[in-house]
């Protein structure tokens, strides 16, 4: 019983197995111990470090940001951590305009037009001078100047010898002219805009100096009463005859036009002067008052008040407390760093193995935050755009270069890290996880421009909804306004999702060049029969051609068996062979009887040919800008598979040349490795299939009699022999897949060359 209780059972065995492979499991320690010894570790320290740096900083400056609009509601509670003194921009503005309309406004005389009534009334006495009455004076005279029959009297009186006016006439015209000088006559719209003014004097420019006068003696030329009853009082004080006044009133009654103009640059610049030297009104907010308070409308006063806040507070707060908030934003920073860092070193070899794969990835995520941190703070009203596209869009581009596990880790990190940046609630972080889960969900393959389309609209959609429902969960208390708010942001958001797919489909191929990937689309139009390299192969080689379009259908239909790429699988095999183009009449797919090319050329010169195609293939390949991804079909085909026929020849021609000089030696055959292609085996699971496909399609034309039994066998064992040979050993393939990949070869091989039943001679058609 004990020695049967040391033997170790099946069950045992294979529960010994399951921990061997569990231990060989990457874990963080193992992964830790494994990029210790390689350089790419010190790249990716540095890379986080200079991110966390970044980060941080976009974060401190997202800080001193209020990031919400005016009108907006307040999403959370903000008080002054220090005192404040903030300018009452308001009370500051009324009380310089107060300053600009207490000043006095200048006025600048119409020397001609002053000139021309006194003139006019000067000459008058010398223009009756001849009249012996009043009926002799001309009528225009008498009607501009009233003149009556006391006036006309009056006015002779005023005539000297010279038959000019008297001297006593002209000194009181010039009293007329000081009391016109004095009493400004304004145009309708100037009176009104002084009667307006805060004013109690005005200022008269002369050429010499300014003359201050009360504002409330300025006439308006168009109201006649008033015009008539100042002429009047001026007429009086310059000491002119009573029977004289009414001519003085109607010459001013006829005048046409103000005595006194506006002068807007001399006034402008006494209102600036006066405004300058108002001081600005201060408001006092000690440590503790309310900035914003949660779901209260947002005033331009308080978004003002917060952005002062952060700046006293960065240049005169604690500094302890100011040491605190740096840290905990740069320690922040540096958990998301880390997370980043550690996600894609165990789940992305692409990224941990390639340094400049893991600074596009840390430039992909700054790009995001900056763009969200300094969009919202430009366009507060547009956040919905702002919050939600940048990481949506982060988020489809790891999607493109990598894969939906990849994408969506790092996708919510860069939704974690704006929605620190921002201090946004949980609600918007909610958000933006559905819209990076969503473009997960739809962009898992991308086949075609639909697909696209198709994902911009369900994602838009999708942010539409969790922004609407993210609003009102993160606006407790909104006044009725605030749900417009809402609907906006709700809308504004699901166009950002369809922004976002919109400029990704105009992108793309820049994409597919910076990350050195190929999507669904660009496959699907590099298996079109009209692109030019497959033109030239059936052109100028049509046997491979139609070989390579066998193979990609047996090898398609094994991808799919197995869950493996089955459209990157079918193009690849259809370019896999390119390179026979050089020399198609080398190959026999492409040989039309007749003797065989190889038949003049030695086993070492044949290889050369042979294997010359993938070379010639990856040439090609590279001239007519095929991506890298189908270079590896190109050059893994054949792995380091033996050439066995021309090996076989090789070792024949060397026994013969021993046998015929009468020697022996074994060491004067060819090496195996001397007849092996270069290289490298096949990387993926992809190539393997194509490998297996390959030689299987070529393997069975050469078969008399393809029966479903003997294709079978032939498919197993070419397969176990490339196994066996280790062709397998680096592209992941289990011998689960390997006997899937059999059984779907074997029975799309039998489909293409299935048996044929003969027919009587004689008989339309001989084969059926």
């Amino acid at each position: 019983m004990a020695k049967e209780s040391n033997k170790p059972t099946a069950r045992g065995g294979r529960a010994r197995r399951k921990l061997a492979v569990k231990r060989e499991t990457l874990t963080l320690a193992r992964l830790v111990r494994q990029i210790s010894r390689s350089p790419e570790l010190g790249w990716a320290s540095l890379i986080v470090i200079i991110f966390t740096l970044v980060s941080a900083a976009i974060t401190w400056w997202a800080s001193t940001e209020p990031m919400v609009a005016v009108d907006d509601t307040a999403k959370r509670t903000v008080l002054a951590r220090v005192p404040v003194q903030l300018m009452n921009v308001e009370a500051t503005r009324m009380a310089r305009e107060q300053a600009r309309q207490r000043e006095p406004r200048v006025y600048t005389p119409d020397e001609a037009m002053i000139a021309d009534v006194l003139t006019s009334l000067e000459r008058l006495p010398a223009q009756i001078a001849d009249a012996e009455s009043v009926e002799d004076v001309d009528t225009e005279l008498r009607r501009t100047f009233a003149i009556g029959t006391e006036a006309f009297a009056a006015l002779k009186q005023r005539v000297g010898e010279n038959g000019q006016a008297t001297e006593a006439w002209r000194t009181r015209l010039e009293s007329l002219r000081r009391q016109l000088e004095r009493r400004p006559i304004l145009d309708a719209e100037t009176y009104r805009r002084e009667n307006e003014s805060l004013g109690e004097s005005i200022q008269l420019s002369f050429a010499s100096a300014r003359r201050s006068v009360l504002a409330s003696g300025v006439i308006n030329g168009e109201d006649s009463d008033q015009l008539a009853g100042v002429a009047e009082e001026m007429a009086t004080q310059a000491g002119i005859a009573a029977e004289l006044v009414q001519v003085v009133r109607a010459r001013l009654a006829s005048m046409g036009g103000p005595t006194f103009r506006f002068d807007q640059q001399a006034t402008g610049e006494l209102q600036d002067t006066a405004a300058a030297r108002v001081e600005d009104v201060v408001n006092d907010h000690p440590a503790g008052a309310v900035i914003f308070r949660t779901g209260e409308p947002v005033t331009a006063t308080q978004i003002d008040l917060f952005r002062k806040e952060a700046e006293s507070f960065a240049q005169a707060g604690p500094a302890g407390a100011l040491m605190v908030n740096r840290l905990a934003q740069l320690l922040a920073c540096f958990v998301i760093a880390i997370g980043a860092a550690g996600y894609a070193g165990l789940y992305s070899p692409r990224i941990r193995r390639n340094a400049q794969r893991m600074l596009g990835l840390a430039v992909l995520m700054l790009g995001a935050q900056a763009v969200t941190v300094f969009g919202t703070a430009a366009a507060p009203e547009l956040r919905g755009v702002t919050v939600m596209a940048p990481t949506v869009f982060a988020t489809v581009i790891l999607l493109i270069a990598y894969d939906p596990r990849v994408a969506m880790a790092i996708g919510a990190l860069i939704a974690v890290l704006v929605c620190h940046s921002l201090k946004e609630p949980v609600a918007t972080l909610a958000a933006l996880m559905a819209g990076v889960g969503v473009a997960a969900w739809q962009l898992y393959e991308i086949r075609d421009r639909r697909t696209l389309i198709r994902a911009g609209f369900v994602i838009g959609a999708t942010l539409a909804g969790a922004t609407a429902v993210a609003g009102l969960v993160g606006r407790p208390g909104a006044r009725p306004p605030a749900f417009d708010r809402v609907l906006f942001d709700a809308i504004t958001a699901g166009a950002g999702g369809v922004l976002v797919m919109g400029v990704t489909l105009f992108i793309l191929p820049t994409i597919e060049r910076l990350f050195q990937i190929t999507t669904g689309m660009t496959l699907i139009e590099l298996r079109d029969p009209k692109q030019r390299l497959l033109r030239e192969l059936q052109q100028r080689a049509p046997g491979t051609y139609n070989h390579s379009l066998n193979v990609a259908s047996i090898a398609e239909t094994a991808a799919d068996a197995i869950g493996a790429d089955s459209l990157l699988t079918y193009v690849g095999a259809l370019y896999h062979d390119v390179g026979k183009m050089n020399k198609p009449e080398y190959f026999v797919e492409n040989q039309a009887g007749g003797p065989s090319k190889h038949d003049k050329l030695s086993p070492a010169m044949s290889l050369l040919v042979i294997v010359g195609h993938v070379k010639d293939g990856l040439e090609l390949a590279r001239e007519f800008g095929l991506p890298r991804k189908l270079h590896t079909f190109i050059e893994g085909h054949h792995g380091t598979t033996l050439v066995e026929y021309f090996y076989d020849r090789a070792k024949k021609q060397a026994k013969s040349k021993a046998e015929d000089a009468g020697e022996s030696k074994q060491s004067e055959l060819p090496e195996e490795i001397e007849y092996r292609y270069p290289g490298p085996k096949p990387q993926t699971k992809e190539v393997a299939i194509l490998m297996i496909a390959d030689a299987i399609e070529s393997a069975t034309r050469s078969m008399s009699e393809p029966t479903a039994s003997r294709i079978e066998s032939l498919v197993h064992s070419m397969a176990k022999k490339r196994l066996e040979d280790g062709q397998f050993d680096e592209c992941g393939l289990t011998l689960k897949d390997l006997h899937t990949i059999e059984e779907s070869v074997a029975k799309s091989v039998t489909a293409i060359y299935h048996g044929r039943i003969s027919y009587p001679a004689g008989e339309t058609g001989t084969t059926a």
